[in-house]
């Protein structure tokens, strides 16, 4: 890279976003790249500055700021809230500005979710179909009331209008524990995954639960190599400008695939065997137990990598390995000390 390339980072603290923003910082041409994150905690914004990021304090409520944020981005990563449709448009506002003063179009690499794709079927079957980001026709067929999908299409359409190029990335349910300085200085949040949803109401009831059966399906995605990937596909477009955007560049991130039932029944017995849970078999939530979340906890969401694998992401862990480790990261969320 021949000069400096401003860089607008949006979730730096966040557990996806910080594990994204470290690989960034490692980065072979991190010395070129000017990383400026929105960061709400005044705190962990000055413990960001020994990492050579610059910090700006704020909150994506700051619609101002974020415009004017990203009117200075040559690229912008947003890992932050997926559902904020005024953040969104107050940062492609800003894009608009960025390429009416320079002719370049913003690279927006936009974190998203595979709830667009949801199928809610409250934990009764895993009969829906297999989506496959490599079948553009299937794509095209998203309902636009699909959770994250009112924030994508802002994305799409902006991408139609030339200004950015918008490469959007569908992680299904991430996990794992992420590693590096910014967890080790307390700056990124280590952990927010299905575990989070499901231990705080069984822990309340006090018993390990699910929705309906548990034979649900989702895939999976460990969140160190999800990060990976990021940076895969950021290679790519510095490399290629052909990379897929737009309606096409919608990216899937799983690497295997479970029942909402095999999470449960861990959790399950981890809370029994520390005297949390009346039984090591989980039982169903009510819908009061479980709140809103429920929905798309309960659904299937089922798709296949191909565009990914394509560009080269090959990631190695997969859904025994996160099975494997649901029983740390319960012990540890919800204070249990050691393994009885």
């Amino acid at each position: 890279m021949s000069s400096a390339q401003k860089v607008l980072f949006l979730g730096a603290t966040g557990y996806v976003g910080g594990t994204v923003l470290w690989r960034l910082l490692q980065h072979p041409h991190a010395t070129d790249l000017q990383i400026t994150a929105l960061v709400r905690d005044a705190a962990k914004a000055k413990e960001l500055e020994a990492f050579g990021v610059v910090p700006v304090v704020g909150d994506n409520a700051n619609l101002e700021l974020l415009e004017a944020l990203a009117k200075d981005a040559d690229v912008l990563f947003s890992v932050a809230d997926s559902n904020d449709v005024s953040a969104m448009t107050a940062t492609l506002a800003g894009a608009k500005s960025h390429f009416a003063f320079t002719g370049r179009p913003t690279i927006y690499i936009h974190t998203s979710g595979a709830g667009v794709i949801a199928d809610p079927v409250n934990g009764a079957h895993q009969n829906s179909p297999t989506w496959d980001d490599l079948d553009e026709a299937q794509m095209a067929t998203i309902a636009p009331t699909q959770l994250h999908r009112p924030v994508d299409l802002e994305l799409l359409h902006a991408d139609d209008e030339g200004y950015i190029k918008s490469y959007i990335i569908l992680p299904t349910t991430v996990w794992g524990i992420p590693t590096g300085p910014l967890v080790d200085g307390g700056i990124q949040n280590w952990q927010n995954s299905i575990v989070n949803f499901l231990l705080s109401p069984s822990l309340a009831r006090g018993q390990g639960g699910m929705v309906g059966e548990g034979l649900n399906v989702w895939n999976n995605v460990e969140v160190n190599e999800l990060a990976d990937f990021y940076m895969i596909l950021y290679d790519a477009v510095m490399a290629n400008e052909k990379t897929a955007h737009g309606r096409v560049g919608l990216y899937f991130a799983e690497n295997g695939a479970h029942e909402l039932r095999e999470v449960s029944t861990v959790i399950a017995r981890v809370l029994f065997e520390h005297g949390k849970g009346a039984s090591p078999t989980p039982t169903a939530f009510t819908a009061e137990e479980i709140g809103p979340m429920g929905i798309l906890i309960g659904s299937n969401t089922k798709c296949t990598t191909s565009k990914a694998r394509a560009l080269g992401w090959r990631p190695t862990k997969s859904t025994s390995t996160m099975l494997d480790s649901i029983p740390e990261v319960t012990i540890k969320l919800a204070g249990l000390g050691a393994s009885p």
